[in-house]
């Protein structure tokens, strides 16, 4: 049995990163032959935020996907499950979305310590730790950038519901990866206390063992994107304060995380470009656009899981950076390193294909009489059903929003022309040009000749024994990757 990888995603970086990850697990990504499964857990005092809620919408729908698509396959191929259905049990109170609940994070700071019933001694303690408007702070929409705050709430974490039911479903094997930010307050607070807990033996915690001896990677985010200024001199987050917050936050790692070596391996990785986001304290208004840096820290997670034999053997954090070959202009998949390239260009661009596929040529699919082979074929009744309409047409979507968004940063990441038609589908690829044919040329770019290969795969009787859903992403799963293994060769 292959082994999982826990991922816990802390802040709204960390829901963005798990977002990217998602994305490349959906175009055919696979983790390691080691691990089969990912069990993503975000941690955001902040329950309301954007971010978080739209990537739990995302890996709920990959989840439906998947589960419908079976099995050998390589789109939608990867298990992702919560921790509800790793321990099987309907338990009222344990998150079903990938949400990690923190107890007393929904209220002023004061009230989560009990403020107003101190004794004056205590009381004199804490206003000397925290200023007025810590105490004052409401934390419903997070830590507003105070890890001071952060790290109090936070190390309440272990005492959920959740977290219990993690410890119960860790095996020996699996391993555990942690995102974060390193200038806000949520993802600086929150990744040293969860690290020193699960480096923690605790007897009274089952399995706390294995979890304390288990292979750990975290990528730490520098600075990579400013807030805009809203006119607002009270705004209580100031991304002037961003630097001073990273470089504070990393002479503390270095000595109570790496001179430990409490971690086997450490990315860190950031962006100096001024990209602005819209001011925002949290809540449905932050939900950032997605950026490279993002889909950088999905490769962190593949690279980890790779080269966990190595890493847990050395005794010493190892310290990695995400490098490019080039970084003029859009990146492009020949911007990037060797090993980054031949784990994206193949997948990305069959996902990315079969959403302008669906986008440019359904029409022409749906008047193609061999698309319906009797029940064996995938009938029009299909394109109608809930498993089209409600689960894979907005799963595309989102894919689509995140590539549009990833082109939009001063290091935005651009690999796909997007002005193909039916006629000119497979020319998408930027420096794998595509004849669209001509006077005395045949068409090489046209969607029609993915249908073909559609119809012919149908017929050949080779998925007839799959239900229409199943058959519908094997289908194009298999025709996908032989039409674009022919563009890129």
């Amino acid at each position: 049995m292959a082994n999982k990888l826990y991922v816990f995603g802390i802040g709204g970086t960390g829901s963005r990163v798990i977002k990217a990850l998602t994305m490349l697990l959906a175009s055919g990504v696979k983790l390691d032959e080691k691990f089969d499964m990912v069990v993503p857990i975000i941690i955001d005092p902040d329950t309301a935020n954007g971010d978080l809620n739209r990537t739990a919408d995302i890996l709920m729908k990959y989840q439906n996907i998947a589960y419908k698509a079976g099995e050998d396959n390589t789109l939608f191929g990867t298990k992702i499950k919560t921790l509800t259905q790793l321990t099987n049990e309907n338990l009222p109170n344990l998150s079903n979305n990938f949400k990690f609940s923190i107890d007393g994070s929904g209220q002023k700071f004061g009230e989560s310590i009990d403020y107003n019933g101190l004794d004056d001694e205590n009381k004199a303690l804490i206003d000397l730790l925290f200023s007025k408007e810590n105490i004052e702070a409401d934390m419903t929409v997070g830590f507003k950038g105070n890890p001071n705050i952060g790290s109090v709430v936070l190390n309440k974490i272990v005492d959920s519901q959740e977290y219990h039911e993690f410890s119960n479903s860790f095996n020996e094997g699996d391993a555990i990866f942690i995102i974060s930010s390193i200038f806000g307050g949520t993802g600086a607070s929150g990744f040293p206390l969860l690290l020193k807990n699960l480096r923690t033996n605790d007897a009274n915690r089952l399995n706390s063992d294995k979890i304390s001896r288990s292979a750990i990677g975290a990528i730490s985010y520098l600075p990579y994107f400013k807030v805009s200024d809203n006119n607002n001199n009270e705004k209580e987050i100031d991304s002037a304060t961003f630097f001073g917050k990273a470089k504070a936050a990393l002479s503390y790692y270095k000595h109570a995380i790496f001179n430990n070596n409490s971690l086997d391996v450490f990315y860190h990785i950031g962006d100096k470009a001024n990209n602005n986001m819209k001011y925002a304290e949290g809540k449905a208004d932050q939900k950032n656009k997605a950026h490279f840096v993002e889909l950088a820290g999905a490769l962190a997670i593949l690279d980890f899981v790779k080269n966990i034999p190595s890493s847990i053997q050395s005794n010493v954090t190892a310290i990695k950076e995400f490098g490019i070959e080039d970084d003029k202009g859009k990146l492009k998949f020949d911007s990037l390193g060797q090993d980054a390239k031949d784990k994206l260009k193949l997948p990305l661009s069959k996902l990315y294909l079969l959403d302008k596929f669906v986008e440019k040529s359904m029409t022409e699919l749906l008047k193609s009489p061999g698309h319906y082979n009797g029940e064996n074929g995938i009938t029009k009744e299909f394109y109608n059903a809930d498993f089209y309409k409600s689960e894979f047409l907005p799963f595309l979507n989102y894919f689509k929003e995140w590539v549009d968004e990833l082109k939009t940063n001063d290091i935005s990441f651009m690999p796909f022309h997007d002005n193909q038609q039916h006629d000119s589908l497979f020319d998408f690829i930027i420096g794998n040009q595509v004849s669209k044919g001509g006077l005395l040329s045949r068409n090489k770019a046209t969607g029609d000749i993915l249908i073909k290969s559609a119809h012919k795969l149908i017929k050949s009787g080779e998925l007839d024994k799959e239900e229409e859903e199943s058959r519908f992403i094997k289908v194009f799963d298999k025709v996908l990757e032989e039409q674009v293994n022919n563009i890129l060769n």
